[in-house]
């Protein structure tokens, strides 16, 4: 029993005294011992995930096809509800249409003329378009818009014919020869429209009026008396034009339209779109109402026209951007804005041409 008390002490003191010696060996093993643990642990989280992806993904699955079996049996009992229902619908009724084009019935053309009061906001182009026909026929069938083919005004009366061409009021010159000259069509399309009634074959009678079909007639510019004083010397232009206004494009350009309407508020600036010297400024009676006519001394004059207001003089020398006037509806117009024209050696042109 000593001996064995004896033994251990002697162990204990051994190992006391030799623990410095023994670090580095127990440092090892528990590193390669925790390293062992970290991979098992990562291993088992690894297979655990996997099994639960495979788990969500199987779930879907079973879902999906669930969903689509059911899409299927719903759309065919609606193919055979809709089949039940067509073929009851079918017998029930008296005639049935099919989808072929040569069964279909197309819009019936008009077959008189009509007659159309003009509203606030209408325009040449829109009226047409209501009607199915070119601004131009409205133009050639109205005399008071011939004159003034681009300028309304509201309560105005106008003829509304069935198709495009020319209305003509038959006078005492007149032959069916010199009316397809002047209109540039044949005869035959005078004699066979079917809405020339003539009474003694294809005789003219003086008052009689008459649809050329396809008619056409040459443009006629509206001018206005310009300021015959000296032109100053200062008047210079950039040679590049600029918006003479802010607004809406109600009306582009036409054949009736050489020029672009611009709409805005009673009173909005109107600028000069470049510079030069005020060649007109003043009332008209060729429907523009209160004008201010540009020249900008390079062959090019601009029209600003249906003014409420105007802030300059003739003669005077005008810059580019310069207000000149303020936008309005006075003359032949059916809204507030403003009728802009680009004229070049004076003859009207496109002005979306200059505008940037």
């Amino acid at each position: 029993m000593i001996n064995a008390i004896a033994r251990m002490v002697a162990w204990y003191w051994r190992w006391r005294h030799d623990r410095e010696a023994q670090r580095p060996l127990l440092g090892r093993v528990a590193s390669h011992v925790a390293l062992i643990l970290t991979v098992s642990i990562l291993i088992i989280g690894a297979n655990l995930e996997l099994q639960s992806l495979q788990s969500i993904a199987r779930v879907a699955d079973e879902t999906l096809l669930h969903g689509l079996a059911k899409n299927v049996d719903a759309a065919s009992q609606s193919l055979v509800v809709n089949e039940r229902s067509y073929r009851t619908d079918a017998s029930r009724a008296a005639i049935v249409r099919r989808a072929d084009g040569h069964t279909a019935i197309p819009d019936r053309p008009r077959l008189e003329i009509v007659t159309y009061t003009v509203q606030p906001g209408d325009t040449a182009e829109s009226i047409a378009a209501d009607f199915d026909l070119q601004p131009t026929t409205l133009m050639w069938s109205n005399p008071e818009m011939e004159k003034m083919p681009d300028l309304l005004k509201v309560g105005q009366s106008l003829t509304i014919l069935p198709i495009d061409g020319v209305y003509h009021r038959v006078g005492v010159s007149d032959t069916l020869q010199s009316l397809a000259e002047s209109y540039k069509v044949d005869i035959t399309d005078i004699v066979k429209c079917p809405f020339n009634p003539f009474v003694d074959g294809a005789k003219l009678a003086e008052g009689q009026h008459l649809i050329i079909p396809g008619g056409t007639k040459p443009y006629q510019p509206r001018n206005v008396t310009e300021y015959q004083g000296p032109v100053p010397s200062d008047a210079e232009s950039t040679g590049a034009f600029s918006w003479p206004s802010w607004g809406t494009l109600t009306q582009g350009y036409w054949y009736g339209h050489r020029a672009v309407d611009i709409g805005a508020a009673v009173g909005s600036a109107i600028r000069a779109s470049d510079g030069g010297y005020i060649a007109f400024a003043g009332w008209t009676d060729v429907g523009y109402g209160y004008l201010v006519v540009v020249d900008h001394q390079n062959g090019y004059q601009t029209y600003y026209a249906h003014l409420s207001n105007i802030f300059v003089q003739e003669g005077a020398v005008i810059e580019r951007g310069q207000v000149i006037g303020a936008m309005g509806s006075t003359g032949n117009s059916t809204g507030p804005h403003l009728h802009f024209e680009v004229r070049f050696n004076g003859y009207p042109t496109n002005p979306l041409i200059y505008l940037p």
